[in-house]
């Protein structure tokens, strides 16, 4: 059974958790998500978007997967996963997790790789691997630090209890909480947005961000310098300064090039 569905939308990639209700992250699971982000880069897809249609986003993985595992598989099954994980974050476009329902353990570690996390008002976040001996094989517990501190880290990870959205909103963990019936559709749209603006641009923005918290402005300085003149050979960089000119902010039509 196909637990995972892509569909392109103009210039969007929208991913669909199919194995509902629960949708548990198991190998197949993980064989398919990276078939899906290991082809996508050859697609022109300019943004990305994970969601459900109903039911969970996901409720963690499947214990079944940790029984009668040895030292060695499990150091290979966590660098899987793990390796899963940094290969969403380090696309070169927008990427977005609408959730819905339950998200729990390797589905919030999904949904923390995501440059945005919008959720319905109704959704139950938790980093819940405690509750079963282990801790977030998917560097759940450093990506929430990232986010909202090492304080509120803690009290996630080392309670194991289910979060509202709004109480994850105010610590900078989910960046926007919507009515369930709203959530699909607004989160199209803003991603629309997003897939036919400067692409190029905005990887830029993402790599600086992401130097300055493995290395401080110091470190994220010297990258900018090395890579941000790149962005004045673009075309999108030309079409937006012609457009500016021309009609004012906000008006330019870019291609991602």
């Amino acid at each position: 059974m196909v637990k995972i569905d892509f569909e392109k939308d103009e210039g969007l990639g929208i991913i669909t958790f199919k194995s509902k209700p629960l949708n548990l992250i198991d190998l197949d699971f993980v064989i398919e998500l990276e078939a899906i982000l290991n082809t996508i880069q050859n697609q022109e897809i300019r943004a990305l978007l994970f969601k459900v249609d109903e039911g969970n986003f996901s409720a963690g993985a499947n214990v079944a997967l940790f029984t009668n595992l040895d030292n060695e598989s499990a150091r290979e099954t966590i660098k899987r996963f793990l390796n899963l994980i940094s290969q969403i974050e380090r696309l070169a476009f927008p990427t977005m997790a609408a959730v819905k329902g339950m998200c729990i353990g390797g589905g919030f570690e999904i949904a923390l790789a995501c440059d945005y996390i919008w959720a319905s008002e109704t959704a139950q976040f938790a980093a819940a691997e405690v509750l079963v001996g282990i801790v977030p094989l998917g560097g759940g517990a450093q990506r929430l630090a990232q986010r909202a501190g090492i304080a509120r880290a803690k009290e996630i990870t080392l309670g194991g209890r289910f979060q509202k959205p709004e109480k994850l909103e105010r610590w900078n963990i989910i960046n926007r909480v919507l009515p369930e019936q709203e959530l699909n559709e607004k989160a199209i749209k803003f991603m629309k947005i997003q897939a036919n603006g400067p692409t190029k641009a905005f990887d830029i923005i993402k790599r600086l961000l992401n130097e300055y918290y493995n290395g401080g402005l110091e470190k994220s300085d010297d990258i900018l310098l090395k890579i941000v003149p790149k962005l004045f050979e673009t075309e999108d960089m030309k079409i937006g300064i012609e457009s500016f000119k021309k009609q004012g902010p906000g008006k330019a039509i870019f291609k991602g090039k």
